[in-house]
């Protein structure tokens, strides 16, 4: 067995075989609240650069163009809120929850660097203690969920060669590996059914795919996860929870990241204000419509996921591959995700021996994390879910009670006594398609590149341009921080 991912398959690998990047990979309104749309904007209506986005990346990419000494930019959000898909709810007692993005971990330097120069803290996610799995339909508890040494061995062996496939790819250009073509028109599903031998491995896989990318691996492209895998470092940073993505949290909420960065940006952050249209004719100045206004500047940098700018109009249209890339981005057959949080007087499971992670490949609940605050002073356990698979629990009513019930199997008659719920319904936001978004197969050959590739004078951010940790908040980062330098050069030029 190869070492190199057979040796590192210990508890710790295991119990996070999720990972929930579906989180990655997402209270009240920002504790600081930007310019509204109504407020009169100091001076002309022309700003250098509009940035359209004030989630993170594209905070990020006001925050890097005013540290290259371009001051005069705007940022345009169609939420009263930033933070994008990063949500904090007030839970009571002055604490939080994150009903989107929330955890960080190893490599994550760019969200880590961020963190600390925002003054900021984190603290460690809590994982001591045994995860529950419910694989197959058997429930089982401990350091590894109850597997044969055959199963055991087919998932490392599995394992060991998808991570081996991912390192051969160019670090964010799977356009270019070799054979990429082929690996785009293969199902991740088609992948397993071809090198795995036990009904386990499939199982498992499936399992991570419901909650990384929010979708089944026979409809997700098998370019598309290698893509995803290269961009974290591999597949362990991914599917590992303690000591990987989902190893710390953020003090105060992940939300207050954009709320610290929207504060130091003043009034050139505004809110409610959707960008309906783009026109980039050259040479005249560009015009950004919104329904507050008209505004016109010199570059344009979107920071928004690739199927939510099908909402804007273009003129000229964009290259046909971007056209092509967002249409089929918002016919992606995703899984509408449920971030869910129920709330209880203490962590009780924790007495148990319980660490509150539960991860399952086919029950309604996908995973569940203890999400509690990190002075313990009440008990919290989030739990995410797509009301696809389970349309008995479509009423949210229907939801809050069914969700305790689930629980129960799980954690124990203990888990019915909540105290409180709260949650995000990522389907029904009317500025984000969705909280997570993988590839069908074709997509990424035929438009990958224009994933970042400027079109004229509009520039590209967002996480799911990014070249590392691709969907995850750190990927938001770096994206609006290389989107604001291409932007600063292209007025050089």
């Amino acid at each position: 067995m190869p070492g190199s991912m057979s040796e590192r398959f210990t508890r710790r690998r295991f119990v996070s075989l999720t990972g929930a990047a579906a989180a990655t990979t997402l209270g009240a309104p920002g504790l600081v609240r930007a310019a509204s749309s109504e407020t009169a904007l100091p001076g002309s209506q022309h700003a250098t650069v509009i940035i359209v986005g004030a989630g993170l990346s594209g905070l990020m990419a006001a925050r890097e163009l005013q540290r290259l000494g371009v001051n005069s930019f705007l940022v345009l959000e169609a939420r009263e809120r930033v933070g994008g898909r990063t949500l904090n709810m007030p839970i009571g007692g002055g604490h939080i929850v994150e009903v989107g993005g929330e955890w960080i971990g190893p490599g994550q330097e760019s969200i880590a660097a961020l963190v600390r120069d925002l003054g900021l803290g984190v603290f460690d996610a809590y994982y001591e203690g045994d995860t529950t799995y419910d694989i197959q339909g058997a429930i089982s508890r401990g350091l590894l969920p109850d597997i044969s040494f055959a199963e055991g061995l087919d998932f490392s062996k599995v394992a060991w060669q998808l991570d081996r496939l991912s390192k051969k790819m160019p670090i964010g250009e799977p356009w270019r590996m070799q054979g990429a073509a082929a690996l785009d028109q293969t199902t991740f599903g088609d992948w397993l059914r071809e090198h795995a031998v036990t009904s386990f491995t499939p199982s498992v896989f499936r399992l991570i795919s419901r909650a990384v990318w929010s979708g089944y691996p026979e409809r997700i492209s098998l370019l598309w996860v290698l893509h995803y895998l290269r961009s974290a470092g591999g597949l362990l940073p991914v599917i590992l929870n303690d000591g990987g993505a989902q190893d710390q949290r953020i003090e105060g909420g992940s939300q207050v990241i954009s709320e610290r960065m929207a504060a130091g940006l003043g009034t050139r952050v505004r809110l409610g204000c959707p960008v309906l249209r783009i026109e980039d004719e050259a040479p005249n100045r560009m015009r950004v419509v919104t329904r507050s206004g008209t505004f016109t500047a010199d570059r344009v940098i979107v920071a928004m996921a690739p199927a939510d700018t099908a909402r804007i109009e273009f003129a000229p249209a964009l290259p046909q591959p971007r056209q092509d890339l967002v249409k089929g981005w918002t016919r992606l057959p995703r899984l509408p995700l449920v971030k869910a949080a129920v709330l209880y007087e203490r962590p009780f499971w924790r007495s148990d021996g319980l660490n509150g992670a539960m991860q399952s490949d086919r029950s309604p609940i996908q995973l569940v994390f203890d999400n509690s605050p990190e002075d313990a002073s009440m008990g919290v356990l989030s739990c995410f879910l797509s009301v696809v698979e389970c349309p008995h629990l479509a009423d949210r009513n229907a939801r809050e009670e069914g969700l305790k019930q689930e629980l129960a199997r799980y954690f124990g008659p203990k888990a019915l006594e909540a105290t409180g719920y709260v949650e995000k319904d990522w389907a029904t936001d009317p500025w984000s398609t969705g909280c997570i978004t993988p590839l069908t197969p074709g997509l990424l050959m035929t438009g990958g590149e224009h994933l970042r590739k400027p079109a004229g004078r509009i520039f590209w951010a967002g996480t799911e341009s990014a070249k590392r940790w691709c969907g995850y908040m750190d990927g938001a980062i770096s994206a609006g921080v290389r989107a604001a330098g291409e932007a600063r050069a292209s007025l050089d030029s």
